[in-house]
Formats: C-alpha cells, sequence, structure tokens
C-alpha cells in the first residue's frame, strides 16, 4: 500500500474536516495531526519550492504536443453522458491521468477538469465506486475524493507537466468538447488550484473566467471558450 494511504486515512480527513469547520487554525491543524498530515497533500513539507511555485503561477504556458492514449466511459453519476480520460508520461516515466468528467454546476453542463498520478487516480475510483454502492455520498465523503486529487505533484516536473497537460486539453476539447463548458473546482490546495486555472487559461486564445457557487457555497471556475 503506498504511504500516502496508510498515513492518511478517509477518518483522518473526515477528522481534519471538521476540525476545519470548528475554527482550527493551519497551525493547530499541524499541531494536532503531527507527522501525518505531510500525507494530506494540503501542505507541503519543502518550503523552500514555494519562490519557485509563485513563479511557475505567473508565467506563459506554451503547449507541447505529446502522444496520449484516450478512452472514455459512461458517467457514474449522469446517464447518458460520457466521462473523457487521458494517460500520458513525462520524462521521469511517471504516468498521469487527465480526466474531463461531465458534471452539472448549478444546473450548467461542465466537463470538470481532474489531473493527478495513475496510483491517485485508481485509488480515487476504487473509493468512488465503493462509496456508490450504498447509493450515497455525503458532503464529508465528497471532500474526501477531491482531497485524493490534491497531493503535491513532483516540482521538479511541473513545468513539463503543466505544458503538456496545455496540450492535451487543447487537443481534447478540439476533439471532443467544441461549445462545451470546462470547470475546476476550488480545494483547499491553493497553489494547485492556480496552476490549474493557469493551464487552462493559457490553453487557449479567447477564454472566459467565472466563479460561481454551487448550493453547498462549493467554489467552482467556469471557463467559456468564446
Amino acid at each position: 500500500m503506498n504511504e500516502y494511504n496508510e498515513r492518511w486515512t478517509r477518518e483522518k480527513f473526515v477528522e481534519y474536516r471538521k476540525l476545519k469547520r470548528n475554527g482550527y487554525t493551519h497551525q493547530q491543524l499541524k499541531e494536532h495531526f503531527g507527522d501525518d498530515i505531510w500525507y494530506s497533500g494540503l501542505y507541503n513539507k519543502n518550503a523552500n519550492i514555494l519562490p519557485w511555485l509563485n513563479f511557475i503561477n505567473e508565467i506563459k504556458i506554451n503547449p507541447v504536443e505529446i502522444p496520449y492514449s484516450f478512452w472514455n466511459r459512461n458517467s457514474l453519476f449522469y446517464k447518458g453522458n460520457l466521462d473523457y480520460f487521458t494517460e500520458f508520461e513525462t520524462d521521469n516515466e511517471v504516468k498521469y491521468i487527465l480526466c474531463l468528467m461531465y458534471y452539472l454546476v448549478n444546473g450548467v453542463p461542465t466537463y470538470n477538469v481532474i489531473f493527478s498520478t495513475e496510483w491517485q487516480f485508481k485509488k480515487y475510483d476504487l473509493e468512488l465506486r465503493n462509496m456508490l454502492k450504498k447509493g450515497t455520498i455525503t458532503e464529508e465523503e465528497r471532500d474526501y475524493l477531491k482531497s485524493i486529487f490534491e497531493k503535491e505533484t513532483n516540482y521538479n516536473d511541473i513545468y513539463n507537466l503543466m505544458k503538456r497537460i496545455s496540450f492535451i486539453i487543447l487537443d481534447m476539447y478540439n476533439r471532443y468538447l467544441i461549445g462545451n463548458i470546462l470547470s475546476i473546482g476550488d480545494t483547499d490546495n491553493k497553489r494547485k488550484i492556480n496552476l490549474y486555472r493557469n493551464i487552462i487559461k493559457d490553453s487557449f486564445e479567447n477564454i472566459k473566467e467565472e466563479e460561481v457557487l454551487d448550493e453547498m457555497k462549493n467554489k467552482y471556475y467556469l471557463y467559456k471558450i468564446l
């Protein structure tokens, strides 16, 4: 089992969310969970990478063409709609998954952009299917699913990843999703969500970003290509 799975369980995540809602500060949460919190993906232990990340968030991303595998499957949530998946590698030979998943935001059809390593995606997919067996997903479980994707990406490879993700999003949109709205959901990991926002905005020449809250007060960023 991956160490991330062992050190940061669903139970710890649910406890984390409850403490945060009760007013615990970031420092109090770190003290409460100790070293285990570094495996949540919500914090980064290596503070010296932050200046580099701030720089990454500001630079222009130019897409780099790469081969990728593609498949689709019926949506687990919305009957009659498809989710799209791609898999690719970078120079470090780690496999990554980029998903464009059909998702309604306040009744508006969008394709939610989700990116992770292959093992993170497999964990997400397994957890999701297990939750769906009982018929409903609680807000805590939904937050837990989102947290699986919040684990920090390898920063040594981040710039190469951004360029390749940009190409895949643009290529997939032009092949299958022209005229549709893309979306990303906000997360506790602000650095990663800002990376996603930059990638999507840099992937298209004419794009409009809109921030919205759903009925549960969750924030989403919607992207309409003009």
